[in-house]
């Protein structure tokens, strides 16, 4: 595998599971019944998917930071749909609550994980891609 796609999965993957936990409440956890859920696994899904749109985007030479914007605009969009799922799935299952009120929850608790590794991600990968750049 060349080194520039695989070094924006490991990325995207560590930068997952890092904002994962960093949002995820720490009440209601059962390991067992959450390994669909786990960081590691999700973040494997956003990863397969900025490769193939780092593909695209090669293909269209598009500049860099605006890869690098469009794929961290994606990113956090999937971050915070895991971290309300996986409110929903550690919390939310074992009470009633409605989804206002998981979002409620859920967005205060996003919104400074997601930030520090969005601006984290954009530019770790733009560095990495404008590297890929001056070699050609």
């Amino acid at each position: 595998m060349p080194r520039k796609p695989l070094l924006i999965f490991l990325l995207t993957l560590f930068l997952t599971v890092l904002q994962v936990q960093w949002a995820a409440p720490t009440e209601g956890y059962d390991a067992e019944a959450l390994s669909v859920l786990s960081p590691e696994v999700l973040g494997a899904y956003p990863g397969v998917l900025l490769l193939f749109l780092q593909a695209v985007f090669a293909r269209r030479a598009m500049p860099v930071t605006r890869q690098a914007a469009i794929c961290t605009g994606l990113l956090a969009v999937y971050w915070l749909l895991a971290n309300y799922v996986t409110f929903d799935a550690r919390v939310a299952s074992w009470s009633t609550f409605s989804a206002r009120e998981i979002w409620a929850h859920v967005l205060p608790a996003s919104v400074l994980s997601i930030a520090v590794c969005g601006a984290a991600y954009f530019a770790a990968s733009a560095f990495i891609l404008r590297q890929g750049r001056a070699k050609k």
